[in-house]
């Protein structure tokens, strides 16, 4: 069975991976949108990815996971197949925004059902393993858009959201064959609602620090680039070599570096590891002012494999932490507000990113002191509560 939530993970990553590397040039070449148009398409489908996941949280658990899926696949094809005849702005935006919608509800759904028995060991594996893969589809993804950008036609961008469809709905077929061990009388009558997440504090606090810690990854693919090709002599080629060196450590390594986070300690110690690793990165960037091309080149490639290292010990650290503290039976709603950390962080995120490069080296000096102060404060995450000791209290109850 675990097999198929991984082809499952896999199949949506690769379509993901081909909208994600493909969506601007997508917007703009074929459905000739003009810039200011294409980022409010953007921004409004980053927004209403917010407000999707803890909706289809609560659905999967009151109509049970594969049915839900189900749907979500399918209708996530639908919206894809609409993207691939839109020539307006209005049927861009209303798909992008259904597809967005949808986009951070899945991914929690798949995870909860593969580690929906497994132990605390078992289920950090289990998810590096499919956080490995889901790199490995999204890498994959961007070949044939590689291929509709190198033809530079209408059809062939056009073709490529067909493409995507059609994994989605190959997807829905392989959830139909899935179990509803998430669809139980529990959930349905007085189980985990959206309200009793939202007021496990120590659990937001997992949250935030999640969505606070992986800025790294943002850094990285914005920042990074952004400074590479704006103040420093490298090649700009370099941009791609720290992308395709990010994808390929976290593939080889995830699974080996998570191991020991579901340990609170364990867990405590990777995330400030990962701040730490992630502010050496960070001040290490700046020092490209000083070289030539070459030295440039060798600074940047060793910032982005510590930023890189930074980020797989944040996942496998926050995600151990994380789970520790998902109450037994409440694996869907938990992820998906888990979740919903790094998708605050990818709004918010870009404005900061994209103004701190113009603050030259005092905006990296910035980004260093942050990572250590948030890797300083994971290291004050509380235990949870041993079993039987009750209900935690929620935020503003009585002492």
């Amino acid at each position: 069975m675990k097999k198929r939530f991984y082809a499952t993970g896999l199949s949506d990553a690769v379509g993901l991976g081909m909208y994600l590397s493909l969506s601007v040039l997508f917007f703009d070449k074929a459905v000739e949108l003009p810039n200011a148009q294409i980022g409010l398409v953007l921004s409004v489908a980053g927004i209403t990815s917010l407000l999707g996941a803890m909706p289809i949280a609560r659905a999967a658990e009151r109509f049970g996971t594969r049915t839900v899926l189900t749907v979500l696949f399918l209708a996530r094809a639908a919206a894809f197949l609409a993207l691939s005849v839109s020539h307006s702005f209005v049927a861009a935006l209303l798909a992008s925004a259904v597809a967005g919608v949808l986009s951070r509800g899945i991914s929690p759904l798949i995870e909860s059902e593969l580690i929906a028995q497994a132990t605390g060991k078992e289920a950090v594996g289990a998810l590096a393993r499919l956080r490995s893969l889901r790199n490995a589809g999204m890498a994959a993804g961007a070949l044939p858009s590689g291929a509709a950008i190198a033809i530079g036609e209408p059809w062939a961008y056009r073709g490529v959201m067909v493409l995507s469809a059609v994994l989605f709905v190959g997807c829905a077929l392989i959830s139909r064959t899935f179990g509803d061990s998430g669809h139980t009388a529990g959930s349905a009558e007085g189980g985990p609602s959206r309200v009793s997440v939202l007021k496990d504090r120590v659990f937001l606090r997992i949250t935030a620090l999640y969505g606070a810690l992986t800025m790294s990854a943002l850094v990285l693919g914005l920042g990074v680039p952004l400074w590479v090709v704006q103040q420093t002599q490298a090649p700009a080629w370099t941009v791609t070599l720290i992308q395709v060196l990010n994808t390929a450590l976290v593939v080889v390594l995830q699974v080996r570096v998570s191991r020991g986070s579901e340990n609170l300690g364990t867990a405590r110690r990777m995330m400030r590891r990962g701040g730490l690793l992630s502010a050496l990165a960070a001040v290490l960037v700046p020092l490209t002012a000083f070289g030539d091309a070459g030295t440039d080149l060798a600074l940047v490639v060793a910032a982005a494999l510590l930023f890189s290292l930074g980020e797989l010990y944040i996942i496998s650290g926050t995600t151990g932490a994380a789970l520790l503290h998902i109450p037994e039976g409440r694996k869907t709603a938990y992820l998906a507000a888990f979740n919903l950390g790094f998708a605050v962080t990818t709004v918010v995120g870009p404005p900061l990113i994209t103004a701190s490069v113009g603050w030259d080296v005092w905006g990296w000096l910035g980004w260093g002191v942050y990572f250590t102060v948030v890797g300083a404060v994971a290291m004050r995450v509380p235990a949870p509560l041993p079993a039987g000791a009750g209900p935690r209290r929620p935020v503003g109850s009585a002492a």
